[in-house]
């Protein structure tokens, strides 16, 4: 029983001790071209200055690094096949694909995957 206290005493001892730079924060501002890759591949439509720095608690917004990542993140889902897939799954037309230069045959392959989905959750 004696052996029991003790190592029960040593385990809650050691799980109080508390290292105070576990959860210190490691600021190293916003990356705005991941911002903007997220946005398009997200499905967003571009996000105004003010939205962005009220969303990012940063008012130094670099545009054009922003716009850079958007671009980036639209090359990568804006393809007939991603937003066929994302038909498919019920998903909304992405609103990065409307500023697209091929956006109607874009939003075709999305209908032709919407069409698609729907009549296989009819079957089911």
């Amino acid at each position: 029983m004696r052996p029991l206290v003790f190592a029960l005493l040593a385990l809650l001892l050691t799980g109080c001790q508390i290292n105070p730079y576990t959860f210190q924060p490691d600021w190293t501002g916003t990356s705005w071209f991941t911002a903007g890759k997220e946005d398009a591949m997200n499905g967003a439509s571009v996000k105004s200055n003010e939205t962005l720095a009220d969303n990012f608690n940063d008012p130094d917004v670099n545009r054009s690094e922003y716009l850079r990542g958007y671009a980036d993140g639209q090359k990568r889902i804006c393809t007939e096949d991603f937003v066929y897939a994302w038909g498919l799954s019920g998903k909304i037309f992405p609103a990065s694909c409307d500023t697209a230069e091929n956006a109607d045959l874009l939003r075709k392959s999305w209908q032709k995957g919407m069409d698609e989905g729907l009549r296989a959750s009819r079957l089911n």
